[in-house]
């Protein structure tokens, strides 16, 4: 993880479950003698990105296939949402940040202030896949004009109404949703990241090791699914239909099995514990 927040908060609770562990493997009195216990279980946090994936395993003395299995949880974090200082929410104020961590070459602020107009309405057109973008982008440009937009509110403020959206909602979803998660992806990088650590993800497992993805939106989702595709050896599907007698795509070398066909997604008691977890899509697929 780049965020050192998460690491502080995730250590102990790391260090307290290898203690658990190795605890649950101790014999009880009365029962007979113990197994030799395991070795002790070693932690060791990485405050990096996944694009590093490969630099920071091989420091760790992990060579590719010596990992028996990777989880990648992609994107933001209820942490992220939840503190208004991150600037990732447009439900509370703070300033507009979106960096997921130190190391990120700019913030939002700095996307919306400076990029051109042409730039920004991609970024709300590709990452935020919102069919009003030139006209959110034009809002934008006029409002920096007058003012530097510096907040997560002078944002919202900036993008204004939407024309045809009732009771201030497009879809179910607040209409600065998709800018905020365009402008959020182009800030972290995000799909280069997962496009750069998928590779080197399945390179680092073990025969048999699995490689597990969760992602929360459709972009990462789409490149999970090709990539998993792309390594368990299944031709790309062409942008038009085929005749018999014209080549055919010729299919990749198979690496891994495809674990789940379909994602994972949360049943409706999960939802209903964890609103949150209603866009979560989890893949599965193990190295060969």
């Amino acid at each position: 993880d780049v965020d050192p927040l998460a690491h502080s908060i995730a250590r102990p609770r790391l260090e307290a479950a290898a203690t658990e562990s190795c605890a649950s493997t101790s014999g009880r009195d009365g029962e007979s003698p113990p197994t030799p216990p395991p070795p002790p279980l070693r932690i060791h946090t990485v405050q990096s990105n996944f694009r590093h994936m490969r630099e920071r395993l091989a420091e760790l003395d992990l060579a590719d296939g010596g990992v028996d299995a990777i989880l990648m949880d992609l994107g933001v974090s209820s942490m992220h949402l939840d503190t208004p200082e991150r600037g990732f929410s447009f439900m509370n104020d703070g300033p507009l940040d979106m960096r997921m961590g130190p190391s990120a070459k700019m913030s939002a602020a700095d996307v919306v202030n400076e990029w051109p107009e042409e730039e920004i309405a991609r970024v709300i057109r590709d990452y935020g896949e919102d069919k009003h973008w030139r006209l959110l982008a034009r809002r934008i440009c006029a409002a920096r004009g007058v003012a530097p937009i510096e907040t997560t509110r002078q944002l919202v403020d900036a993008l204004g109404r939407i024309p045809g959206v009732k009771k201030g909602r497009s879809g179910g979803i607040h209409p600065a949703t998709r800018t905020f998660q365009g402008i959020r992806i182009a800030v972290n990088e995000e799909l280069a990241v997962v496009e750069e650590a998928i590779p080197a993800a399945v390179d680092a497992l073990a025969p048999g090791g699995r490689l597990a993805i969760i992602t929360f939106h459709s972009l990462e989702d789409k490149l999970v699914k090709r990539a998993f595709r792309t390594f368990a050896g299944i031709a790309p599907a062409s942008d038009r239909p085929l005749s018999a007698w014209e080549p055919q795509p010729e299919a990749p070398p198979k690496i891994v099995k495809l674990v789940t066909r379909k994602p994972i997604v949360a049943d409706d008691d999960e939802v209903g514990g964890n609103a949150r977890s209603r866009s979560a899509k989890l893949r599965v697929c193990e190295k060969l």
